[in-house]
């Protein structure tokens, strides 16, 4: 069996609470194993806006990307929230990062080979963040794995 991981480094991505958005293509990490490099892709994706509160629940959509010829069944995602910034960029010190959470990947998802799957995770801002967290930018970093099924 083949396995995949991937890890977005932070600020490759980003996510506004207000309108979510992403920072160019699918990025592509790799890793090597027994057999060879495997790679495959996590970006947000674009177009899609979420209004976060606090107390509030949306959706957040990414896109997986599978450049190998064959499919391959991605176990696992998930999302480390960073440190917020404003829309001028600058650090936002009265909204604590973990104001947010995302959750993992609810089940496991086919990416057809050479192919894209956008699939919904589920984002929370906590009810007692505070209003400073309000339309800012939490970046976020993703890891996943995937096997050859």
């Amino acid at each position: 069996m083949s396995r995949w991981r991937i890890s977005v480094p932070a600020g490759t991505l980003a996510a506004v609470v207000v309108t979510w958005f992403a920072l160019g293509p699918a990025p592509v990490a790799s890793t090597a194993n027994g057999n060879g490099i495997k790679q495959f892709g996590i970006a947000d994706v674009p177009g899609r806006a979420t209004a976060l509160f606090p107390g509030a629940t949306g959706t957040r959509w990414i896109r997986l990307a599978n450049g190998e010829n064959f499919p391959i069944l991605v176990q696992a995602v998930t999302a480390a929230v960073g440190k917020p910034v404003d829309r001028g960029g600058r650090p936002v010190p009265t909204c604590p990062a973990s104001s947010v959470r995302v959750d993992a990947l609810p089940r496991p998802v086919t990416v057809p080979g050479n192919g894209t799957a956008d699939i919904a995770l589920t984002s929370h801002m906590l009810p007692g963040a505070p209003d400073a967290c309000r339309s800012v930018t939490f970046p976020l970093t993703y890891t996943g794995t995937a096997v050859k099924p």
